[in-house]
């Protein structure tokens, strides 16, 4: 009685799990159809690469590429196709959690809360309408660690396969395998001479990445390198532990982080090692936390190491803690209502509904792209005729995507930047005697004159006449333009070009 007493409850929370998905899934469905949240520039960079397929890219390796090359086929070059790929991800990742949870021998309401709580944090639901590198990263690295669990002896060559798939996404995958030999050396059961082979199977997602540096470079290398080292985030300018730690609180919402915490110091100090193995990942963020103590770390560098943890993150207030259902329910709630607020400030904003400062609009760099494109042909731009190029690479992925023809813009590099993708693709050499049409973006924060004046004298030694055409709004918050476009028409490129960057 009691057996068939748990698995009917055991039938009921995971049927309640599906049908919340299914809701959330059709909410991102329709956020990426009808809210004001555009393409953030590194999607629209992301999207670029799918247009040109390659086995490895500047900055990243080719998963996402290949990801939205894959979606768009199917649902086209739009929001939708670019970004359809992560409601998929963000459907089954919290299953993923339900079943890990299962196999740590929880209980299913503890299985039920972990997996809703990833789903409905900002995290779960921001990253169902993000094509974004993480995505597919955390996916299949939380798959791994539930391949652990599945039996006595798992299957060394199904982990090396996941961890192959999250590291074409991203290398930081990688971090299960030091983790999981510290389980491997404990546990007799897990010892066998194939763990070897799924580690080879795992490593051979470099293959494509490297096959394409050797190729241009070795940029990739360069610029993670570059990244992790650069003087300009030293101890003395970068450190950033104060905001690290209050994007990660902000990102997982105050009573889950609060949560996961306490559950993760349950296990422990009463957990098996499984369970520890599994709590090992977001233990891990501690590193991310410290070194933020002296150097700028990026608020997304430490999420991929939260989902498994979420497995656990019932076990403190439902287990060991009084009224933790309750509290489970407000951290629930506080979280939806939180990010339906964060996805709802662009339109209060743009209407005027509420005095809200612009600086704290979570979604500042996707907005207003949509009228790039209305804003290009009233400038008299001919996408048969003319070309499209900008000083920042963000800003020549935005005009790629949502320029007329969605025609691949070209980046050219007046302030010295670093190296990007676009260097590494025919540049305007191929354009000498047309015209094009430099655009920028920026919140207005000086006077229009002092834009024209720059950047007349920055375009003038490559084109024979340079006119500034128009100031398009691009957003408006209470009434006033806080975000705008400019765009110059360029007569006559000489071909010349700036002078080759040496930065990665």
């Amino acid at each position: 009685m009691s057996s068939t007493f748990k698995k009917d409850e055991t039938k009921r929370y995971f049927g309640m799990l599906l049908i919340f998905l299914l809701i959330k899934g059709i909410w991102a469905y329709l956020i990426i159809l009808f809210s004001d949240i555009g393409l953030a520039p590194d999607e629209a960079q992301y999207w670029t690469w799918s247009q040109d397929l390659a086995l490895g890219y500047y900055s990243k390796p080719p998963g996402i590429a290949w990801q939205i090359y894959l979606t768009t086929f199917f649902f086209g070059n739009t929001l939708l196709g670019v970004r359809i790929g992560a409601i998929f991800f963000l459907f089954f990742l919290p299953l993923i959690i339900w079943k890990l949870a299962r196999k740590l021998h929880l209980p299913s309401q503890v299985a039920f809360w972990g997996a809703m709580s990833f789903a409905f944090s900002p995290i779960g639901i921001f990253y169902s309408f993000a094509a974004v590198t993480d995505v597919g990263a955390i996916f299949f690295l939380t798959a791994a660690v539930l391949e652990v669990m599945r039996n006595s002896r798992p299957n060394y060559y199904f982990i090396g396969l996941w961890i192959f798939l999250g590291a074409l996404f991203k290398w930081v995958v990688f971090v299960f395998w030091p983790l999981f030999l510290c389980l491997y050396f404990l546990e007799k059961k897990l010892r066998h001479p194939s763990m070897a082979i799924g580690i080879l199977i795992s490593l051979l997602a470099f293959i494509p990445t490297l096959i394409w540096n050797a190729a241009h470079d070795f940029s990739t290398f360069k610029h993670v390198y570059f990244t992790l080292f650069n003087p300009k985030t030293s101890i003395r300018t970068g450190r950033n532990f104060f905001d690290f730690l209050g994007a990660q609180i902000g990102l997982l919402s105050p009573l889950f982080f609060i949560f996961l915490i306490f559950s993760l110091i349950v296990v422990y100090t009463r957990g098996g090692k499984k369970k520890m193995f599994v709590a090992s990942f977001p233990t891990m963020s501690l590193f991310y936390f410290v070194a933020a103590f002296f150097k700028k770390i990026q608020p997304n560098w430490a999420l991929y190491l939260y989902p498994p943890g979420f497995a656990l993150l019932g076990i403190y207030p439902l287990v060991h803690k009084s009224y933790g259902k309750f509290w489970l329910f407000v951290g629930l709630w506080s979280s939806i209502f939180g990010s339906c607020f964060a996805i709802l400030i662009p339109t209060i904003q743009s209407h005027g509904l509420l005095p809200l400062p612009y600086n704290i609009n979570p979604f500042r760099q996707t907005l207003g792209w949509n009228k790039l494109e209305t804003a290009l042909v009233q400038s008299g731009y001919n996408p048969n005729r003319d070309f499209l190029f900008s000083d920042k690479y963000q800003m020549t992925s935005l005009l790629s995507f949502y320029g007329p023809q969605q025609k691949r813009a070209y980046f050219f590099n007046l302030g010295g930047a670093r190296k990007n993708q676009f260097s590494y693709w025919p540049g305007m050499e191929q354009e000498v005697g047309k015209t094009g049409y430099f655009v920028i973006g920026e919140n207005k924060k000086g006077e229009t004159s002092w834009y024209k004046k720059h950047y007349d004298e920055k375009l003038g030694p490559y084109f024979e006449r340079v006119e500034f055409v128009l100031e398009e709004p691009l957003f408006e918050a209470g009434g006033e333009t806080v975000k705008f476009a400019m765009i110059f028409r360029c007569i006559n490129y000489n071909g010349k070009e700036p002078f080759t960057s040496v930065k990665y």
